[in-house]
């Protein structure tokens, strides 16, 4: 029997060129297919809608209040923690359990640098969609020598 792989080109792509930015920055990582503890790989859509960025992540199972968004530059990093709670009354026993805290992260390296004026950052049923407007591009200026 044949299996049929699914690659995603340029999600892999993009993956492999940021994989150590966590490790660098102090972030616990996940294996190449997530099998380690850590941060999972949180899915991404990038969209360029010409003076903007529209980014959208997927967080299943975590809170607004959990989720960090850091804009530096051209770089934008996203770390989010689910935790879940086994709450037993008394006399009551756990049987089975599948439900358990996971780590998200992502950073991504954008084509040109992004500002935090004028950006939005929403979060609704596990799925955060922020707006990020490009830095306005600095002309040179010609200095006059005297």
């Amino acid at each position: 029997m044949n299996a049929i792989i699914r690659r995603e080109p340029l999600g892999s792509f993009i993956d492999e060129i940021f994989s150590d930015y966590f490790t660098r920055t102090g972030f616990p990582t996940a294996g190449r297919n997530n099998t380690a503890p850590g941060a999972a790989l949180a899915r991404t859509d990038v969209i360029d809608r010409g003076d903007k960025y529209a980014i959208t992540v997927d967080l299943p199972g975590v809170s607004k209040d959990d989720i960090r968004v850091t804009v530096e530059g051209a770089r934008v990093a996203i770390a989010a923690e689910s935790r879940s709670s086994n709450e037993t009354k008394d006399g009551d026993k756990v049987l089975h359990a599948e439900r358990h805290a996971a780590s998200y992260a992502r950073s991504l390296e954008l084509p040109v640098e992004v500002t935090d004026e004028n950006a939005d950052a929403s979060f609704e049923n596990g799925v955060l969609h922020l707006t990020l407007p490009k830095r306005a591009h600095v002309a040179g200026r010609r200095l006059t020598v005297r």
